[in-house]
């Protein structure tokens, strides 16, 4: 046994070494593990609630919508229970319901589509030639002394428009049947809606506080920036429903005045689409504007075009952004450019994430200007 002084500590400093070694070895095993094993439950969990997420994002959507309603009988109602349980039959009721009946008649006049379109595509299936020849006589006229100095009108846009009329035809036959067949699912899906809603009205508080102390950050950033994404996802539902809203209902409206058949079901199509900014309703006003000339309807066809670009597509340039910003506090340019950029990257879901990445990013800038720039000023 050595007496060297020098060598006995030595060799308590290495065995203390070898030993923290040791230990946050096994810590970084022990992270490595739960990390893992957290991921791979996450991914489970998401599998498994994955056929719901439509409804339960709908629930979101709804609880947002009507949170200032469910505010005002939580403040006469005690039990949060009573009150989410009140809410939610208010919600099922003003919204559920009527949508539901709704869905059902148009899919039962959508059933109606398929033959209409195989009609009238046969009235016009023995006629050939080129756009040209089943213009107005009036137009014919005028085309024929403009034609010599344009060299383009050799395609025969009238076998184009037909082909794209059957397709929405098709389409929209296909869409009833499909809704008929899933009758089962539609209901189980409004049920989870509909408890989502409840829940969602009883526990979101506890949910929002319960994410947001997952969150490294101090209390104030935290609740500012959650209070920013409240605000910019309620502007952005409010807006779509809206927009949507008006844009079908005025779809609607033109279609019926032009005489184009099924007006309430393309308006309720229109107004679907319409959740895809800027071009959404003109992916139903633009055929049927094709439908009217082909028919000889020319200044019904005018109309339309004219009622589609300057008021139908107005309200969704003008009226959404302008309901997203001024409820957000968004710069209402960047907005726009935010969600033509936003679809052209992620899709359509851009037209959601871009709001929400712009509302996060102004968030951030605030946070840095309060933290550095008085510092900055007062150096």
């Amino acid at each position: 046994m050595s007496d060297d002084p020098d060598k006995s500590g030595l060799t308590q400093v290495v065995g203390s070494l070898v030993g923290d070694t040791g230990g946050e070895r096994r810590k970084l095993l022990f992270l490595a593990f739960f990390f893992a094993a957290f991921l791979y439950l996450l991914y489970q969990l998401l599998r498994i609630l994955s056929p719901f997420v439509p409804a339960l994002l709908g629930a979101v959507m709804l609880v947002l919508i009507f949170y200032p309603v469910h505010k005002r009988i939580a403040a006469r109602v005690s039990r949060s229970s009573v009150a989410a349980a009140i809410t939610s039959m208010v919600v099922v009721v003003t919204i559920v319901v009527p949508v539901f009946v709704f869905l059902w008649l148009l899919v039962s006049e959508a059933t109606d589509v398929a033959p209409a379109v195989s009609d009238w595509l046969g009235k016009h299936s023995d006629t050939s030639g080129t756009l040209a020849s089943q213009l107005p006589e009036p137009i014919q006229r005028l085309w024929s002394k403009v034609s010599p100095h344009v060299q383009i009108w050799q395609a025969d846009l009238k076998g184009i428009a037909v082909d794209a009329l059957k397709e929405i035809g098709n389409s929209l036959t296909s869409f009833g049947v499909a809704t008929l067949k899933k009758a089962v699912v539609v209901l189980l899906d409004l049920m989870v809606l509909v408890l989502a809603v409840y829940f969602f009205f009883r526990d979101g508080h506890r949910i929002v506080h319960w994410i947001a102390d997952l969150v490294p950050m101090e209390e104030e950033y935290k609740w500012r920036i959650i209070g920013r994404l409240d605000r910019t996802m309620s502007a952005i539902i409010r807006g779509a429903f809206v927009t949507a809203s008006a844009q079908g209902a005025l779809t609607g409206m033109g279609l019926a005045v032009a005489g184009v058949p099924f007006p309430v079901f393309l308006g309720f199509a229109s107004a679907l689409l319409a959740v895809v900014p800027f071009v959404g309703a003109s992916l139903v006003w633009i055929p049927a504007a094709a439908y009217l000339l082909i028919e000889g309807q020319t200044l019904a066809c005018i109309g339309l075009v004219l009622w589609g670009m300057f008021v139908v597509g107005l309200v969704d340039n003008f009226l959404r952004p302008y309901i997203v910003g001024g409820q957000a506090g968004l710069p209402i340019l960047l907005l726009f450019l935010g969600i033509l950029g936003g679809i052209r990257v992620y899709g359509l879901v851009g037209a959601l994430i871009s709001p929400l990445l712009i509302a996060l990013v102004l968030a951030f800038v605030d946070i840095y200007r309060e933290q550095y720039m008085p510092r900055q000023s007062s150096t």
